[in-house]
């Protein structure tokens, strides 16, 4: 019998690193005037993901 997982600790880490990045920087786009609506949607849900991780 052979068990896969979805996913790992390890790759659980890496994409909340990886969604830790995305926020940094979007944040810092949202700060500017050049935001647009899709910029604060994909903030929203980038949120929503990491509290998946805590």
């Amino acid at each position: 019998m052979k068990i896969i997982l979805e996913q790992t600790y390890l790759s659980t880490l890496t994409r909340k690193e990886e969604i830790e990045n995305q926020l940094a920087a979007l944040e810092e786009k949202l700060k500017t005037p050049e935001r647009t609506v899709e910029d604060i949607v994909r903030h929203i849900e980038l949120l929503k993901e990491y509290k998946l991780y805590k």
